[in-house]
């Protein structure tokens, strides 16, 4: 989700099929029965409440929901942060070095494509989160604020697994397009990001179902079998996630 442009944590300078073999991260089984069949209750409507995911250790990051609804707990904080510089990109941001292998390989497929991505903004602490709630507040109103960055607590960006990319060839914010998702870099990570473990988590003519606007700059890492399973399903990530993972 986008972040102040006035407070970014550092300088921001300026196909290839994927490497054989299982995903570093695999798939968790689902915990839920997905038949048709099964009694569960429905995707949750889009509700601005506060209550704990039901996933929040931190060797569950892959499974854990959070939307306006589901939220972590605001000291949590990823174990074992690194620096993007390992994946080959640009200082001044940390993911979970879980993602690190399939960053790395992503970016430099990306290149090979020459539709090379770069990294706008990756881990925000809970403290963060509540800063850049602020000035989106501050800046749209509340009511469209809820709609385009997620309050404290309830945002990915959290979990260290979650990038908002940009196209390596301009240091212009990907919110700053009429649709970065039509750029070269944007429509590749659209088309191809899956096969690196990440998912676009607020697609565009889902607002209704992800509960935000359309961010084709922002994608969620949950391991290759994880997308691939995501892509299949042409359900949003949150629609996916409740279904298998969250749902009483």
């Amino acid at each position: 989700m986008p972040s102040p442009a006035s407070t970014p944590p550092g300088s921001v300078p300026a196909t290839s099929e994927p490497p054989a073999g299982p995903s570093a991260t695999p798939a968790p089984a689902p915990t839920d029965d997905p038949s048709p069949t099964a009694a569960a209750k429905p995707l949750p409507e889009c509700r601005y409440i506060d209550r704990a995911t039901r996933h929040a250790e931190q060797d569950q990051w892959a499974i854990t929901l959070l939307d306006p609804t589901f939220r972590l707990p605001a000291d949590y904080v990823p174990e074992r942060l690194v620096s993007t510089t390992r994946a080959g990109l640009q200082a001044g941001y940390e993911v979970r070095q879980e993602v690190i292998d399939d960053l790395r390989a992503m970016a430099e497929a990306s290149r090979e494509a020459d539709a090379e991505i770069a990294v706008r903004w990756a881990y925000r602490s809970y403290g963060e989160q509540a800063g850049a709630f602020d000035h989106w507040t501050r800046q749209s109103g509340y009511d469209r604020a809820l709609r385009s960055s997620a309050r404290p607590g309830h945002s990915e960006h959290q979990l260290g697994t979650a990038i908002d990319f940009r196209s390596a060839d301009s240091l212009r914010a990907p919110w700053d397009y009429d649709d970065w998702g039509r750029t070269p870099a944007g429509t590749w990570m659209r088309e191809s990001s899956w096969r690196y473990g990440f998912v676009l988590s607020y697609p565009i003519g889902m607002s209704e179902e992800t509960c935000y606007g359309y961010e084709p700059w922002h994608f969620r890492y949950v391991g290759r079998e994880l997308a691939a399973a995501v892509r299949e399903s042409g359900q949003s990530l949150r629609s996916y996630l409740w279904e298998n993972f969250e749902r009483p």
